[in-house]
């Protein structure tokens, strides 16, 4: 073998993807472990979505009878999925309209306060609530809003002895604004780390060249930090999109009781296949559910590509 030819063979094997790997094989076995967890925790369990297109009985297993597309038909001909389909997107629609925003207010907000023991309390305070647990949130809720809770005692101090206590958590008009106020509230804080990251980014020498113009603090953030941030915006809100389909089960379920009817598409999967053994039903409502979730990603990240050219593939 020639000179050259062992030269271009080197060459070869040192930019293949298996040289690649060898030299840096520390760094895949420290992978080695999520990637595991990940094929035994995600990939592994699609193998149960055939479920969906089965007449499941628990004693045949994946031997039950094949029956087609007849569990998804039944979900889209029974009121109560159907209903529980429309509750999903409606809670998913006001989470974004209500939000998605506020994180970024907040962060536009927190960025104009001077470095000190304000800001930093500040931060801290807004994002403790993402760290305590779904169901200490809604401990905390049925604490304020119980009959003899701080709420009802402000209320009746303010209106007389005779004002009548009202058991919050128990009215059907409140239950979703009372789902979307805990849930925003246990979430912006921590949502807005990533525009205050984003922001932290920028070239101060823009605010300084704003500044010499005359521009005011509103038209530094409108004109340089809101543009500055708009990429990051876009994508956070095409990843929100894929949502659209989900909602804060643990969050939901916790504020269920005897007086409120309101199903969402995960509270009914869980109903459907663990309190009443229907399995193959609850397997095809959260089938269908993910694949509008990506279709609804790969959709709103094309249009985002196409106007914005910001995309997440």
């Amino acid at each position: 073998m020639s000179v050259k030819n062992k030269t271009n063979k080197s060459q070869k094997d040192k930019g293949s993807g298996w040289a690649y790997f060898k030299r840096h094989k520390q760094i895949y076995l420290f992978l080695l472990p999520a990637l595991v967890l990940v094929i035994i925790f995600h990939y592994i369990p699609l193998m149960g979505l055939s479920v969906a297109f089965l007449d499941y009985d628990v004693f045949l297993g994946m031997k039950s009878p094949f029956i087609g597309f007849d569990n998804f038909v039944r979900i889209l001909t029974m009121p109560q999925f159907t209903q529980a389909i429309w509750n999903t997107l409606k809670i998913s629609l006001l989470n974004i309209a209500v939000g998605f925003p506020l994180p970024i207010i907040f962060a536009l907000l927190l960025n104009e306060l001077s470095k000190g023991f304000f800001k930093r309390f500040t931060q801290t305070v807004s994002y403790l609530p993402h760290f305590l647990s779904t169901i200490a949130i809604v401990g905390i809720a049925t604490t304020l809003l119980s009959n003899y809770g701080v709420v009802n005692d402000i209320r009746v101090a303010a209106g007389g002895e005779g004002t009548e206590r009202i058991l919050f958590l128990t009215l059907q008009k409140l239950f979703v604004p009372n789902v979307i106020t805990l849930g925003t509230w246990q979430s912006f804080g921590w949502n807005s780390v990533i525009y205050l990251a984003t922001i932290s980014g920028i070239d101060m020498d823009l605010y300084e060249a704003a500044t010499i113009d005359g521009a005011g603090k509103f038209k530094q953030s409108w004109y340089i930090t809101v543009p500055s941030i708009m990429n990051v915006v876009i994508i956070m809100l095409i990843l929100r999109i894929g949502h659209l389909f989900a909602s804060n089960f643990d969050l939901i379920y916790g504020l269920q009781n005897v007086y409120i009817d309101f199903e969402v598409i995960s509270t009914l999967v869980y109903k459907q296949g663990i309190t009443q053994g229907d399995y193959a039903t609850a397997t095809a409502l959260s089938f269908m559910q993910g694949f509008i979730s990506l279709a609804l990603v790969m959709g709103s990240n094309w249009l985002s590509k196409k106007y914005n050219e910001v995309s997440i593939i």
